[in-house]
């Protein structure tokens, strides 16, 4: 039986991974799962969150998804992603501005910001700010 399989992640302006992996951790919309090689097919909304592969050799990576969609065959993985970024490419800076907007817009203190979509930033910024952290 193989021990590693292809996972690829895909988003709108880019594609962020293509390379054969042992296991992906991602945020499905009923909760983190994880996924083998020789795992039983299937296809499952993702919510914003750290997505985790360890490599051929073992090492771990982690890559921020922005919700999606995933496909899963028993010798790939498919992730089709709002947003991805690697985490060793974010700016931990640029996010941590990010969430301060967002949390200052929540408080009313920017009237152009909907308080929806200050929370929609607020969980972005924070997933981010967690994937670049964990990366270091």
């Amino acid at each position: 039986m193989a021990t590693d399989f292809h996972l690829s992640v895909v988003a709108p302006d880019k594609s962020v991974v293509e390379e054969q992996v042992r296991s992906v951790i991602a945020p499905g919309s009923e909760g983190y799962f994880g996924v083998w090689a020789g795992h039983v097919p299937f296809v499952f909304a993702l919510k914003p969150g750290l997505l985790e592969y360890r490599d051929h050799a073992g090492n771990q990576h982690f890559v921020y998804i922005g919700g999606g969609f995933a496909e899963v065959q028993p010798t790939k993985v498919t992730v089709l992603a709002d947003e991805a970024q690697n985490a060793r490419e974010i700016d931990i800076s640029e996010a941590e501005r990010s969430l301060e907007a967002a949390r200052a817009a929540l408080r009313g203190e920017n009237s152009g910001t909907q308080s929806e979509a200050a929370l929609v930033e607020i969980e972005r910024a924070t997933h981010r700010i967690r994937a670049a952290r964990s990366a270091r």
